[in-house]
């Protein structure tokens, strides 16, 4: 029956167009009533924010999705799409989470000190302190866990929680008056939020088991952008295709796992060498460079953040909950816009979201070119998933140890000796 059920959404979430998706799950929605989908369409629920939204100067808005709106399938919808009703009616829940750079602005911003700070700085501000705006400060958290090692990190990672803190109370009428950024609580009142905050922050840096579970996810996608990054610098004038082949190679017999949203950033820097925005400071001898690939693989970590969080149960009769990321790094909205998702499925009753991207992905990935295509098509067989889940349950499988066996390489490669990037004044 799991393997009906598991075909079935595959089936669903791969078929050719939203209509045919519709159909398949229509006729058999009865056997997987603990599935839900979202789609990415032009018509459907709106998710709650502007979706994609762009600001003047560049910073965006940035969803799964291209398209601004969603369309939904589980059991209750359905029925009541289906129903003399004609269509369903249900609440939703949402939050933008504001990227480390975007929180790192407001405390600045509050202060008065615009200068060095995003050009759009002042327009999201306005938008994220409206009332019916909801954002929250998980990605700037997640990314600043480690730096809760040293407590001489406390006082910035508290100072930038003040920043957030007060734009969940600024009087936007006093403000708009006197031209003074004000709160409509006391100074006081705002550190004691601020220290609740912060305390909650440090419970969560006790758990060891959850930051064990955030450094595996770092470092599976930190491993992808320290090999795309050997690959490109050793040898930037080889061929397309060699250059895939090998990181296909290492996903498949190192990593132990197909990233697609790696795989096509990794094709568009083959590409693109540092004109591609987002590894603009991966070269040779480049003094940025170590701060730079743990800052993006940070961010793909986010993107990640934002898969698992579209499965979330907010326990207030919210029948689907919509993430966002609000980011002003130019490089990062590109590589969101590169790599939307067509849909995910999730069962409700745990387990990880299954992503489903664009038809036209496969050719992102290998660049259409017809020897790359064959082996990647190869590496999608039963047998060869099945060799890869075999890699990563196997004993000798250490990946933070691969991490630090990449970085040497790189550090050989690029001529920069490695460094500790320290996120929490970013």
């Amino acid at each position: 029956m799991e393997k009906l059920k598991e075909r079935l959404v595959m089936e669903i979430g791969s078929a050719e167009d939203l209509s045919a998706s519709l159909k398949i799950y229509t006729s058999f929605y009865l056997l997987i009533p603990e599935y839900k989908f979202v789609f990415s369409s032009p018509k459907g629920p709106y998710p709650g924010f502007q979706t994609n939204k762009k600001f003047e100067h560049g910073a965006s808005i940035r969803s799964l999705f291209n398209d601004e709106n969603v369309f939904v399938m589980d059991p209750k919808t359905i029925e009541e799409m289906f129903s003399d009703k004609g269509h369903s009616t249900f609440k939703i829940d949402y939050s933008i989470s504001l990227d480390s750079q975007a929180l790192s602005y407001l405390r600045p911003y509050i202060k008065g000190k615009v200068s060095g700070l995003d050009d759009d700085i002042e327009e999201i501000f306005k938008f994220i302190s409206h009332k019916n705006t909801q954002v929250d400060s998980v990605l700037y958290e997640l990314e600043n866990l480690e730096n809760l090692d040293g407590k001489e990190s406390h006082h910035k990672i508290f100072d930038k929680l003040m920043g957030y803190e007060f734009i969940k109370d600024v009087d936007l009428i006093k403000s708009g008056t006197t031209g003074i950024l004000t709160s409509k609580i006391s100074q006081g009142e705002l550190f004691l939020n601020t220290d609740k905050h912060f305390s909650s922050l440090l419970t969560k840096h006790k758990d060891s088991e959850f930051r064990r579970a955030l450094r595996y996810r770092y470092d599976s996608i930190y491993a992808y952008v320290l090999m795309m990054s050997i690959i490109q610098i050793k040898s930037p004038a080889r061929t397309l295709k060699n250059k895939l082949i090998d990181l296909l190679r290492f996903a498949d017999t190192k990593v132990g796992f197909l990233a697609t949203r790696e795989l096509i950033l990794a094709s568009e820097f083959f590409k693109r060498g540092t004109e591609f925005r987002f590894f603009n400071k991966i070269h040779k001898k480049s003094k940025n460079m170590w701060p730079a690939l743990q800052g993006m693989a940070w961010d793909l970590t986010h993107c990640r953040y934002l898969e698992q969080a579209i499965t979330f149960n907010t326990g207030n009769d919210e029948r689907y909950f919509f993430p966002g990321i609000l980011s002003c790094d130019r490089g990062f909205i590109e590589v969101m816009e590169l790599t939307p998702l067509k849909a995910v499925a999730f069962d409700t009753q745990g387990g990880p979201p299954l992503l489903f991207y664009h038809d036209n992905d496969v050719k992102k990935i290998t660049g259409d070119i017809p020897a790359v295509n064959d082996f990647y098509q190869q590496l999608c067989s039963k047998q060869k998933r099945e060799e890869r889940a075999n890699v990563r349950n196997a004993p000798t499988y250490d990946l933070h140890y691969m991490v630090t066996e990449l970085e040497e390489e790189l550090e050989s490669v690029a001529l920069v000796p490695r460094q500790r990037a320290d996120s929490a004044g970013s």
